[in-house]
Parts: structure tokens; sequence; C-alpha cells
């Protein structure tokens, strides 16, 4: 008899963990039932995926309701993703707990490990840090290194629970770098009016006053980050032979508005706003990245393109995990931030990054969950 997993995500990092699963389970045979919620769900789209919506499946997001869907729908393994604010991924893992039902849960990113399985979400990152307690649990947790691990454990998760794979996405981001070519490439950056000797700065934001709820949670935000990059290419040399484009690829949660107040008063920079465009193909389009400490960032490293992560302000501990490791150090100073960029523009500063990702990741989960459903 078919096996059916059934996968779940809702932010896009866990999108993107989930939908390299997909095919190589359909490849081995297995019923893959694909759904999603909020911003997952465009993500399916754009990857050309029949996700189905939870919410035509449930009333509501509550414990009865997702135990009521998972009783119906009766999967014999479930895959998620590992959302930060929304709660349906840990009503799907309790509900499993409860009905006996096998599930894995797969990180994506090396930051906020406990409070993912707390009642708590970042904004409400005291009031966890007083408690760090894990109600909403998973039979797994899925990481994407040793590193990983060790954070994992020391925020108070058990380590029981923890299982290092890899994360599917890096290796899916790999795969398709070597499938681009230089004409593709060519193509995007016309697509996007950046001509052969202009210099293409994208700017990755994340929805910092969003989650955290605060202007100076962190000591920064997207749009204090923002404001620093615009100030440092006013003052670039106007001399430079290379013309500097700035495009912002907002997070699938942020509004372009966000952004209005800056934009309105830039003049004498070409800037532009992206929502919507392929994560892979922006990267390799483009000559430099920036931002804080998205996972966009750690993308474009793997691919071996310059990063720049900028945290003017920060008062806490760097949340960058290749700072922390030593790899990719944080522009905290506005001086600093200019030097780099000088650096790179003009004087073509080259980065040999020693970052490496556990290969086959894909391959890694499908092993491990079939134990799981060979000793059942």
């Amino acid at each position: 008899m078919t096996k059916e997993i059934l996968l779940f995500s809702h932010d896009p990092g866990g999108a993107n963990t989930i939908i390299p699963l997909i095919n190589p389970l359909i490849e081995k045979g297995y019923n893959v039932r694909l759904f999603g919620k909020g911003v997952a769900l465009n993500k399916y789209n754009g990857a050309n995926l029949p996700g189905l919506h939870i919410m035509e499946f449930v009333n509501n997001i509550e414990i009865r309701d997702i135990e009521n869907f998972l009783k119906k729908e009766n999967p014999d393994f479930i895959i998620t993703g590992t959302s930060a604010n929304d709660f349906t991924e840990r009503y799907i893992w309790k509900s499993a707990e409860s009905l006996g039902l096998p599930c894995f849960a797969i990180f994506d990113q090396w930051i906020n490990y406990g409070i993912r399985f707390s009642e708590y979400t970042p904004s409400e990152i005291g009031e966890y840090n007083r408690k760090k307690e894990h109600p909403y649990l998973p039979g797994k947790i899925l990481l994407m290194d040793k590193y990983a691990e060790e954070e994992a454990k020391r925020d108070g998760l058990d380590p029981s629970r923890l299982l290092v794979t890899g994360q599917p996405y890096f290796e899916y981001l790999l795969k398709k770098s070597k499938a681009i070519s230089h004409d593709k490439i060519k193509n995007i950056r016309e697509n996007l009016g950046i001509g052969e000797s202009d210099f293409l700065i994208t700017y990755a934001s994340e929805p910092v006053i969003k989650d955290y709820n605060s202007l100076d949670y962190w000591g920064y935000t997207e749009k204090s980050i923002l404001a620093n990059i615009v100030k440092a290419i006013k003052r670039f040399p106007c001399e430079s032979i290379k013309k500097i484009k700035l495009l912002i690829k907002l997070h699938p949660r942020e509004d372009i508005d966000n952004y209005y107040d800056i934009l309105s008063g830039n003049s004498g920079i070409s800037v532009m706003i992206n929502k919507d465009f392929d994560s892979h193909d922006l990267i390799m389009a483009s000559d430099m990245i920036c931002g804080m400490s998205s996972v966009f960032l750690i993308e474009a490293v793997i691919l071996n393109k310059p990063v720049i992560s900028i945290l003017i302000g920060l008062k806490r501990e760097n949340p960058f995990v290749l700072d922390r490791r030593g790899l990719v150090k944080s522009i905290l100073d506005e001086n600093t931030l200019l030097n780099e960029l000088n650096l790179v523009i003009e004087k073509s500063k080259k980065f040999n990054y020693n970052f490496e990702i556990i290969e086959d990741s894909i391959n890694n989960i499908i092993f491990e969950m079939e134990k799981y459903l060979w000793e059942s």
C-alpha cells in the first residue's frame, strides 16, 4: 500500500526547505499531500507545485481543528517547516503527538531555535527567555549542521529530538547554480535595467520591525540599515567608473510602503524594489549582496557572491551565524561600510568563504523518514 506523506509550511524559509523534497518523494513512490498557508502558497505556485490551502480543510487554526484534519488525512508521515510567528506547524506537531503520527520539522536558519517550539513569537522573546519551555515539539527537529545542533542545545531544546541532516534548499541552490548560463544572467540584468558596467547591489530586507514589534530590540531595523547603505553610496567617490544601482529585495512578508519615507527623500541614486524575483537568479545577477542576518546572505555565500552583513547599531549578540562562526564579519559602523564598499566595487576584493554545507541533505531526510516507516 502506498505511503502518504503530508507536507506543510507557512513561512518562506519553511517552504524553501519543503519544496526540494517533493519530487524525490514522488519518484520514490510516495503519495505526497502538499499543504500550505500564507507566503508558502506563493512559493509553491512559483515552483509550479499544486499546494493545498489548509484553511480549506479546517475552520480555525486551533488544536482541535488541526487534530480533526490530521485524523481525516491520516498520513503515514508528516514533515513541516518551523515558522516563527504562525502557530499552524506547532499545532500540527502537538496533534501528531496526540495521534501517534511521526513528524519531522526542518530548520532553515541559525536563529530563534527554542522560541519556535514555545508559546511565544519573536516579538515576545523576552518572555520566552524567562521561561524557555517547549510545549510544541515534533518527533525530530532537523538541523543544518553540527553548529546549529550545539546552538539549539544551548537554547534548551531536548538533544534527543535533534537530528543533523543538512538543509535541502542549500543543496537545491547549488544544483541550480551549475545549470544557469552566462546568457541567462545577462538577460536577467538587462530585464532589471542593469548595464554591463553597472554595479548592482541587492539589499536583502527583513521584517525586523514587524517581527520584534520594537524599533530598538536589536538596535537597528531594516529601515535604519537601508538608510546607512544609501548614505554610504551617496558618499562614494563621484569619479567611480561604475554606476551603482541598488535593488531592495523585500521579504515576502513586507510591503513596499515600508520604505516609502526613505525612498521619497532619495536623490541621485538608482533604486529599485522587488518582492517576487527568484532568489537564486537575483543572487547570480547581483554584483554584491548586502543585508542584516537574512538567510538570503547565507545563500549568496553558498553561491560565492560578495556578501556584507550590516548591523550598525547592534546591541545584542550578533544574529548573523557567519559572524558568530568567524567567516563573515558584520559591519558595525559607517566608515567601515564605506571602506568595504570601496574595496568590493573599486578594488574588486575577492571573497574566499570557508563555509561548507552538508551534502545530500534531501536523501538524508528521506532516509531518516524511512527508518521511522520501516520500524513501524
